[in-house]
């Protein structure tokens, strides 16, 4: 089991630290891609995740993105005035509003994921395939091992 001292958590080495200033170094990297665009990076995100099954409903979206439901729903708003995303109340329970991308939010999706991922290339240009692998792995690992820690509080009121 891996374990940190207060020197592995110094400034320079915070995973926490790191993992902010890289959010933000690649957020603002990736959002001035979407100049011209009449779409943001994080709307652009909420489409994709609607597009790839990882999210189904507002709640699960504000969820994803880190936002308030009241943001979520003004996003979705938006997004469906626009023609990119759709809400669809299930046919069992009409209580229930699923999200749906419509093909027009398919094409944009598409039409800009080529900048989001050229420029994560460009990052990890020193890297070899192994060691981006290897990278998305132990973030996916660490973000899995977050939301049980996260999720184990909730459980325990803490």
């Amino acid at each position: 089991m891996a374990v940190f001292t207060i020197e592995d958590c110094a400034a320079s080495r915070s995973p926490g630290r790191l993992l902010r200033r890289l959010d933000k170094i690649m957020s603002g990297q990736i959002e001035a891609k979407f100049d011209g665009f009449d779409l943001s990076f994080q709307q652009w995100i909420a489409l994709k995740v609607v597009r790839d099954g990882i999210v189904g409903n507002a709640g699960e979206l504000s969820h994803e993105l880190g936002i308030t439901t009241g943001a979520t729903t003004r996003m979705i708003d938006l997004l469906e005035a626009r023609g990119l995303l759709s809400r669809d109340r299930t046919a069992d329970d009409r209580r229930v509003v699923r999200l749906a991308i419509t093909p027009e939010g398919r094409a944009t999706v598409a039409k800009l994921q080529d900048d989001v991922v050229s420029t994560w290339n460009e990052v990890v240009a020193d890297f070899t395939q192994q060691e981006a692998e290897v990278l998305v792995t132990l973030l996916a690992k660490l973000l899995a091992a977050a939301e049980r820690v996260a999720g184990a509080g909730k459980e325990t009121g803490e």
